[in-house]
This record gives structure tokens, C-alpha cells and sequence, in this order.
């Protein structure tokens, strides 16, 4: 019996979401939540039932302590979350102005990117069964050549890898680099996870951000190509996320499936895709078929696209059924 479902890896920190939908100058309320992908990822997991650990980092400040205490909120284990003094806890900012929805990051001096091998070799990654890295957790050293040792000892324990692509241009030193270093981690993946553009991003020809959307740049590049490059590269599975058209899973052999989304009035779109990843992992772990997974995931993705929030405003395991059933879906 392994100690915990999933133990997630990389980037954390505080979310400022504006409250009112307004042009910025006039915007006044924030809500103050936590978010960064392996985080929203490990609560919304933790919400579904699953024993959900997370590796990172908070640096000795008052959003470090704000991040723990919402975390141990929510279940979460963070015995493998280090504070490292000198460094700071990440934040982020949010605006709501119509239907766009610009963000900004704040990670200099970033806690998570100071994970070094002393770290790594304290996390029983062998007693997980499922390890869940962050892209953005391969954008920096110390934390690069971490988070390979870590996915190199889950590889050779037989614990699958589940990456998530992740990409945030704006967090590389050179978004080229991206799909460099991601291409070369593959090979320890057992299951990537991506966006269209995310995909497309590891063989990047161009990337163009609009009004700072730091979460669904403009890539340009062949879909096709980067699949069978991913697919090419060791991974048994490659999950593309459509956003409103739905998601699908991809083969080495060429076989393919996809499920349609749910259709929601959207609050937000930012955070659905780490609840669709929540989604997805708790279907795989309760040992369901790939068809039935994407249709959690999906689940799990509409409910937060029609909520404010990431992964604190995740749903449930009766709130998942709940939705199905009044969809005419039941699953066991």
C-alpha cells in the first residue's frame, strides 16, 4: 500500500483575483486565494478523495504561512513543501475586463525555483503512486536538475510520471529553451499533459502574448508534428486539452480518443485545466478506462470554469456525481 495517491511538483504561491468584472484602473476587490498548477492539481485531487502530497517551496514570509495554512485547509500534505530563507513566496495578479482576463506574475527571487538535490533526496517518492511535475518547475535551476533526479527515482521505483506541460513563456529566461529541456525530460514520462498551444510550444516557431494573458499565449507550430514528437519520445499517452471543444488522449500505436466538453457559462477559464488534470488522475487511479477519465476530467473542468477561482473552488466527489447525474450520466 503506497502512502499517497499523488505527490505533486513545482510552483505555488498566492492568487489576487479582482472581484468585479471592470476596466483595471477601477477595479478595487481582490480575493485572496492559492494557485500555481501543482497546487490547484494536489487540492483538487485532495477533494476527490485521494491522499495528495505536494512538493515545493514557501519562502520565510507571511504569504508562505497564508499558502501552508489554506494547504493544511485542504488536506493537503506538506511535509515536502521547504522554506527557504532569502527567498520569497510567489503571487499573482488577476483582472477581470470583459472576456479577457490579463495576469501577471511575480516570481523573482522565487521559492519553488531554489528546490535543490538535498531536497529532493528527503521525498519518499518511492511510497507515491502517481508523480506529478510541472513544466514550469524544469524553467530554472536548482529546481531543472531536481525535479529530473526526483522523476529518474520515481521511473526506476516504477512510479508513473505524469507532466504536465505547463508552459508559461513569461517564467523562461528564453521560451525557445521550453521545448528543449521539455523534450529531454519526455523520456521519463509516462503520461504528458498539455493545450494545444503547449504542445505546439515544443517545437516553437513563434509565441505572442496579448494584454500579459500569461495562460494561453499565441503559438504558432504544427499540432500533428509535436504529438508524434511527444509520442515519439517514451510517454505511453499524450493528453490534449481543447478547452470548450473538450479533450482528448493520444497513442504511440495511433489509436485516439476524445470526449466533448460540457458546455458552462464561464466565470473564468483560469484553474479548469488543473481541475480537468484532478479529474483525469482520480479516474486513473481508480483504475477507469481513458474515455471514462476524460469524461471526469471534463466534469471537473466545467464546474471550475463556471466558478471564480482554481483549486480551492474544485469540486468534490458528490459534487462531480451530482453534475453527471444531471447531465444523465452515471458513474460508479
Amino acid at each position: 500500500m503506497k502512502r499517497w495517491d499523488l505527490l505533486a511538483v513545482g510552483r505555488l504561491g498566492l492568487d489576487l483575483y479582482a472581484l468585479e468584472e471592470a476596466p483595471k484602473v477601477t477595479t478595487r476587490a481582490f480575493g485572496a486565494f492559492v494557485g500555481g498548477n501543482p497546487l490547484n492539481v494536489a487540492v483538487g485531487a485532495a477533494r476527490l478523495g485521494l491522499k495528495s502530497a505536494l512538493f515545493s517551496a514557501v519562502g520565510d514570509d507571511a504569504v508562505g504561512e497564508f499558502v501552508l495554512g489554506r494547504l493544511a485547509r485542504e488536506g493537503v500534505d506538506t511535509r515536502f513543501v521547504f522554506t527557504k530563507p532569502g527567498r520569497r513566496t510567489p503571487a499573482v495578479v488577476l483582472f477581470r475586463e470583459g472576456s479577457t482576463y490579463p495576469m501577471t506574475f511575480y516570481r523573482e527571487a522565487a521559492a519553488d525555483w531554489a528546490l535543490d538535490l538535498d531536497d529532493a533526496a528527503k521525498v519518499a517518492v518511492e511510497e507515491v503512486r502517481v508523480l506529478f511535475v510541472s513544466g514550469t518547475a524544469l524553467a530554472r535551476e536548482p529546481s531543472r536538475s531536481t525535479v529530473f533526479a526526483l522523476a529518474e527515482r520515481a521511473k526506476a521505483a516504477d512510479v508513473p510520471v505524469y507532466l504536465d506541460l505547463d508552459f508559461r513563456p513569461s517564467l523562461w529566461e528564453d521560451p525557445r529553451a521550453y521545448g528543449l529541456v521539455l523534450r529531454s525530460f519526455l523520456p521519463l514520462v509516462r503520461v504528458a499533459i498539455g493545450g494545444e498551444g503547449e504542445v505546439r510550444a515544443l517545437r516553437l516557431r513563434s509565441v505572442r502574448l496579448k494584454a500579459h494573458q500569461a495562460t494561453e499565449p499565441e503559438v504558432e507550430g504544427d499540432l500533428e508534428e509535436a504529438v508524434m514528437d511527444v509520442l515519439g519520445r517514451g510517454p505511453e499517452a499524450l493528453v490534449l486539452k481543447g478547452g470548450d471543444r473538450g479533450a482528448g488522449v493520444f497513442f504511440p500505436d495511433g489509436k485516439r480518443l476524445w470526449r466533448e466538453a460540457f458546455p458552462v457559462k464561464p466565470l473564468t477559464p483560469l484553474g479548469a485545466g488543473d481541475a480537468f488534470a484532478a479529474g483525469l488522475l482520480w479516474g486513473r487511479l481508480r483504475g477507469r478506462p481513458w474515455e471514462e477519465a476524460l469524461l471526469l476530467g471534463n466534469a471537473c473542468g466545467a464546474i471550475v470554469a463556471s466558478r471564480l477561482g482554481c483549486g480551492e473552488f474544485s469540486p468534490t466527489a458528490e459534487e462531480v456525481a451530482t453534475f453527471l447525474k444531471e447531465r444523465g450520466i452515471h458513474v460508479g
